[in-house]
């Protein structure tokens, strides 16, 4: 492999950190209001997300977690199989209608930001090849 293309990986995995470090602060702040609603909506007495929000505060690490959660829930409670509805159901109630802006702002961030890593893992995996 060319000394160009090394360098245009290198390049393309310090954008990439950049990139998935940016959507993390839109996660955690702009996002994070978002998942604060869907939280409370969904919310059932004996669900995770309940738990999950009385547990981890506000700060950066809580809102990552509490972030997490509420995107395992809407991947979970978008399928169709068995197993992640019943998943979706110890998180929160599936049931309960969402706008699309709260989903899209809870989703959208995170699903860009692993997009990001991954082309981070295969342009790293790219430099090492000889």
């Amino acid at each position: 492999m060319s000394e160009e293309w090394r360098i245009f990986a290198a390049y393309v995995v310090a954008g990439g950190v950049i990139l998935s470090l940016l959507f993390i602060f839109v996660i955690v702040t702009t996002g994070f209001r978002y998942a604060q609603k869907i939280e409370q909506r969904v919310a059932t007495h004996s669900g995770s997300l309940s738990s999950t929000s009385q547990i981890w505060s506000e700060a950066l690490v809580g809102r990552l977690v509490r972030c997490s959660h509420v995107f395992a829930f809407l991947v979970f409670r978008k399928c169709s199989s068995r197993f992640c509805r019943k998943r979706a159901s110890t998180l929160g109630d599936p049931d309960v209608p969402l706008p699309r802006l709260w989903q899209a702002w809870c989703l959208v961030p995170v699903l860009s930001m692993y997009g990001v890593l991954a082309v981070v893992l295969l342009a790293g995996i790219f430099m090492q090849l000889e």
